[in-house]
């Protein structure tokens, strides 16, 4: 019975945060007439969102720039990349309306918990392709196939190899890169050597062996970028 009210009031919570997003949302699209800073300021609410639900915003980062650099890398143009590196800000929206309890457990997640995981490639398909914008289209995209994997062993659709988006299987690098790099409830942050050698491992299974191959040609760069502090950069812009 406790577990049945408990599922009530988190799928009232749930409700209630997104349409407190989509008043937010609603409010900018009042008062900003101009695309591009209407785009800015839905990146940044985005973000925050993010943050406040418990992304750390140094993956967000992290993320971005090592999406932006695999993109170029792969000659994917300038503004091709610029938009990419946006839309790797806040391709995990969906995530905000997975309650907190699951998205920081310590211990492994249940049959029944993974399955409402999953589900948050749909949310923030729905929440970016409504806002129909550039970046946000391409964070939508992103969202939907981003755990999706290149031999069609992935989620929610199991398409493989390129019927993947190639934004999709840059961020799915870039996103598991960050995600091993930052440490979580119940494990720490893993090494770049130990990461490396797991995505060489992964290349043909989860990810798309070019982008592998990009990787390895930036390691440098992006060797980098997982040792940068938010915080720093901040502090330093600032100045």
């Amino acid at each position: 019975m406790n577990k049945h009210i408990n599922t009530k009031i988190s799928d009232i919570l749930k409700v209630e945060k997104r349409k407190s997003l989509e008043d937010e949302i609603d409010q900018f699209r009042k008062t900003i007439s101009d695309q591009s800073s209407l785009e800015r300021e839905i990146i940044k609410l985005f973000e925050s969102s993010l943050v406040l639900h418990g992304k750390d915003k140094n993956q967000i980062r992290q993320i971005s720039q090592i999406s932006k650099i695999l993109g170029e890398s792969l000659g994917l143009g300038v503004s091709y990349c610029h938009k990419l590196e946006q839309a790797a800000c806040i391709y995990d929206i969906g995530n905000i309306m997975i309650c907190s309890e699951i998205y920081k457990k310590e211990d492994k997640l249940s049959f029944e918990e993974f399955n409402v995981v999953k589900n948050h490639t749909h949310i923030g398909y729905d929440i970016l392709i409504a806002q129909n914008l550039l970046s946000t289209d391409m964070a939508a995209v992103i969202s939907m196939e981003h755990h999706e994997w290149w031999d069609g062993g992935g989620y929610p659709r199991q398409i493989k190899a390129e019927q993947i988006d190639i934004a999709a299987r840059i961020v799915a690098l870039a996103d598991t890169v960050g995600a091993l790099f930052t440490a979580r409830p119940g494990r720490s942050a893993w090494s770049y050597e130990k990461i490396l050698e797991y995505i060489i491992k992964r290349s043909e299974i989860q990810f798309d062996p070019k982008i592998v191959k990009a990787f390895l040609i930036n390691q440098e760069k992006i060797r980098e970028v997982l040792h940068m502090d938010s915080d720093a950069i901040q502090t330093k812009e600032q100045k």
